[in-house]
């Protein structure tokens, strides 16, 4: 077997020495460039292919963007948890080009949906056997619920194409909201794993935050069930069950605080993240008594989804190409701090302002356009770059 560290003859171009690095270059371009084209289609609503340019529009930001963030993310972790080499060089350009491949759905014509669906589902069965591999091999049996939710989101990802495709009912809205949910269910798993940990070690802190094994069960099995009933019922129960999960997650919040975070870039951004997630659920049930503009909720959780994937990007980034992630690039700031006044005029300011309802999203299209081309113009560099420490990854 190559030993990768010390093999300085080995000549796997940088970019695709790991699973981060292409595809978080592809989801920092993917959510520059799909953003840029719902300015177009958002005015008139402009008819594509195949799709309602809002379904595109939700589509692109599941299972282009937030998918890709999350592939690239387990590829690169599978590795630190098994030991076992995950895909690179030539096995990950030709996931990378399946990936590129589904992004043409608004392009093709309409004889031709069913290729793009078996091309673009492919992709995410792909992946979940790309970062199962690893995992079975090293019998690391405590991440194979991550492995079970890239399944839920493969399933959910071929429903939509059903819907499309006229063979399923409400194909479409169960695909794209299921899919949502596996994803925003991912991040909550990684977030009670990595941000308290996040918070001690970035602060040095000499003792654990504190966690409850009653909290991280309540929180598991509560959100399924809000899953659930929300995607296939949409009754009533789902609003309690977000009112629960809203206080779950609001105490969490409150164990894991320390008034220092906000002047580290990496910390205050994906504890912000956690809190747009949280707020989510008490938007829910405020939309159930007051009469709200519609998915705002939605959106919460959106931009909660958005600026933790974008903080998660930047520190796994600085780690894994040899860079002090305790000393991160300065213009972080920045980048976050667009990205939630994104979310303060698409959410808060539409909310408060109904009547500047089209010039307030355009003014968040703007900010999310800028904030994840900073993101690309300052680690692309780092993507295509051998770690600056020598080694391979």
């Amino acid at each position: 077997m190559i030993n990768l560290n010390q093999n300085a003859e080995y000549t796997t171009k940088p970019i695709l020495r790991l699973g981060f690095r292409p595809f978080f270059f592809a989801s920092g371009v993917i959510a520059v460039l799909a953003m840029l084209m719902w300015m177009v289609f958002y005015p008139s609503l402009i008819l594509i292919n195949n799709a309602n340019p809002i379904d595109w529009h939700a589509h692109e930001m599941i299972f282009a963007y937030a998918s890709a963030v999350s592939v690239g993310f387990l590829l690169t972790a599978s590795k630190n948890w098994t030991g076992v080499q995950t895909i690179y060089n030539k096995p990950l350009l030709a996931l990378l080009t399946v990936w590129i491949a589904g992004r043409f759905l608004p392009f093709i014509a309409n004889e031709y949906l069913i290729y793009q669906a078996i091309i673009d589902t492919s992709f995410l069965i792909l992946s979940t056997l790309a970062v199962a591999w690893p995992i079975i091999k090293a019998k690391n049996w405590n991440n194979v619920s991550i492995v079970a939710k890239l399944i839920l989101l493969a399933a959910a990802h071929v429903v939509f194409y059903l819907g499309l495709l006229g063979v399923v009912s409400q194909g479409v809205y169960i695909g794209v909201y299921l899919g949502f949910y596996l994803i925003i269910s991912l991040l909550f798993m990684m977030s009670r794993r990595l941000l308290p940990f996040f918070i001690e070690r970035g602060l040095g802190l000499q003792t654990e935050l504190k966690n409850s094994k009653l909290l991280d069960l309540s929180s598991l099995f509560l959100f399924l069930a809000f899953m659930i009933v929300e995607v296939f019922f949409q009754s009533l129960i789902s609003t309690a069950l977000a009112g629960i999960l809203f206080v779950i997650h609001a105490i969490r919040m409150v164990n894991w605080y320390h008034p220092k975070i906000w002047t580290k870039s990496l910390l205050w951004s994906i504890y912000l993240a956690y809190g747009l997630l949280t707020l989510g659920f008490a938007l829910h049930v405020a939309a159930y008594f007051f009469n709200m503009m519609p998915n705002i909720a939605t959106h919460s959780f959106a931009f909660g989804m958005a600026l933790m994937t974008l903080s998660m990007m930047a520190r796994v980034s600085l780690g894994h190409t040899g860079r002090n992630v305790f000393q991160p690039p300065k213009q972080l700031h920045f980048m976050f701090g667009l990205l939630t006044l994104a979310f303060v005029s698409r959410v808060l300011l539409v909310s408060a302002f109904p009547q500047h309802y089209a010039n307030l999203i355009f003014i968040s299209q703007l900010l999310w356009i800028s904030a994840f081309s900073w993101f690309v113009l300052i680690y692309a560099p780092m993507f295509f770059k051998a770690r600056v420490d020598g080694q391979f990854g």
